[in-house]
């Protein structure tokens, strides 16, 4: 069985690029990175985390993306007083955007199904 690759890029629009990124929760787990043949390049024993934070994306707001089974999630952290228009973001290559009942945001793609040469939309 093949799968269609498909790419959402999470684009922020006026962040700091000099925003500190940091793990939040390290892991039990480590791991390592032996490629090559030159043991001076390799990488061992490096940290894993639960979370990536984004220190001073915006003035005031953290971003902080985390995995949630399957999904990949992000959570924007301000501190009193900061301004919440601030926070400016475009979705690129979502065909579909929802905002949920509860009021996540839900992103998707068209997906293409082949059956005998034949391609169609499945929504």
């Amino acid at each position: 069985m093949a799968f269609e690759k498909s790419l959402l890029r999470l684009r922020m629009i006026g962040a700091s690029t000099r925003a500190n990124i940091q793990g939040d929760e390290e892991l039990i787990g480590k791991v390592n990175y032996f490629v090559g043949n030159d043991p001076s390049r390799w990488l061992a024993n490096i940290p894993t985390y639960a979370k990536v934070r984004y220190t001073g994306i915006f003035p005031g707001i953290d971003l902080v993306y985390y995995g949630n089974r399957t999904q990949l999630e992000y959570d924007f952290v301000l501190a009193p007083r900061a301004n919440l228009a601030s926070i400016k973001f475009a979705i690129d290559g979502a065909e579909r955007i929802k905002i949920g009942d509860e009021g996540d945001l839900h992103l998707g793609r068209s997906r293409v199904k082949s059956a005998c040469g034949n391609r169609r939309s499945i929504n």
